[in-house]
């Protein structure tokens, strides 16, 4: 039996790497068993400061942050690898 992830995503409408991310997660969802819960950071002005610069932004277990640009490979590998509270993935320079 597969074990359940809850995914957070930070984004905005509009943000196609926020799309890319959310085609990613569906990718996998035959793959893995995942709880997603998004929000708009537009409705929350400390979301807002705090990723207006680095969104999508995706919490894996309330624990790993993927920035930028996320795809199917960094997700998969931060669900099995399940890292430690302080292991960041770098964003990727645009």
């Amino acid at each position: 039996m597969k074990n359940s992830h809850k995914i957070v995503l930070y984004s905005k409408p509009g943000c196609h790497l926020c799309e890319d991310a959310k085609e990613a997660l569906n990718s996998l969802s035959g793959e893995f068993d995942f709880i997603l819960e998004e929000f708009d950071i537009n409705e929350d002005s400390t979301l807002y400061e705090r990723y207006k610069y680095t969104i999508p932004v995706m919490v894996v277990d309330g624990k790993i942050e993927l920035e930028a640009r996320i795809n199917a490979s960094k997700i998969r590998r931060a669900f099995n690898d399940g890292y430690g509270p302080t292991y960041r993935i770098l964003k990727t320079k645009a």
